[in-house]
């Protein structure tokens, strides 16, 4: 990603022309929860840029940065919801209205339990597949065309409820893969920000990353 970015733009005033939002959890207390994975993937990025969270104007968080590739420049935000995640949509329709975007300019990051833990999904629209936060994005745009990037943590494992699951922290063994994901997160999303979106899912949806690091491939 090294040299994609131009000088990095932390004014709230920018004109934006994609949102990549992470969804999670708001406090400490889910930080590190398996449902806070998009959160985190948002972090890594903000980490890597040296962004700058604001408060925008809606119950999200907010930072800047510019693509220039080939001379095309894109203002980018990266965006947290401050909802809690069954709520996610009100974040998301604000963020759109804000910057005066429509759906297809958002890219949703999130956890899947649906999808083992090491594998990713980007897909151009789909269903919540029982994904609270997604279902909440989908009502408050009332349209589910906008981009997603699935990122797996199941299976959740006999006798526990899907809530129990994914607000629970990742275990050690998950953590060994967790960090391959969270960067193999982030290279996608910088990819998908100067690619076509089919182009992406050829080159990253075949990938699982819990095979590597147990050398089963």
């Amino acid at each position: 990603m090294a040299g994609l970015f131009s000088k990095l733009h932390q004014h709230p005033s920018v004109t934006i022309d994609r949102v990549i939002m992470g969804l999670g959890n708001p406090g400490k207390q889910y930080a590190n929860n398996r449902h806070n994975l998009g959160f985190m993937v948002i972090d890594r990025i903000a980490e890597l840029r040296r962004l700058q969270f604001y408060s925008g104007n809606g119950p999200y968080l907010w930072a800047t940065d510019t693509l220039s590739d080939s001379g095309n420049v894109q203002n980018v935000c990266f965006a947290k919801p401050l909802t809690y995640m069954n709520s996610s949509g009100v974040a998301a329709r604000e963020i759109l209205r804000q910057f005066d975007l429509s759906p297809e300019r958002l890219l949703v990051v999130y956890d899947d339990i649906d999808l083992p833990l090491g594998r990713l999904r980007i897909r151009p629209n789909g269903s919540a597949g029982g994904h609270k936060g997604v279902k909440s994005i989908g009502s408050q745009l009332q349209t589910e065309k906008f981009p997603r990037l699935r990122l797996g943590i199941g299976p959740q494992g006999d006798g526990v409820s899907a809530e129990d699951f994914v607000l629970a922290d990742f275990n050690e063994d998950e953590q060994r893969v967790l960090a391959d994901v969270i960067e193999k997160s982030t290279e996608i999303i910088f990819d998908y920000l100067q690619s076509d979106i089919d182009t992406i899912m050829n080159k990253y949806n075949p990938i699982n990353f819990r095979e590597k690091n147990t050398g089963i491939i």
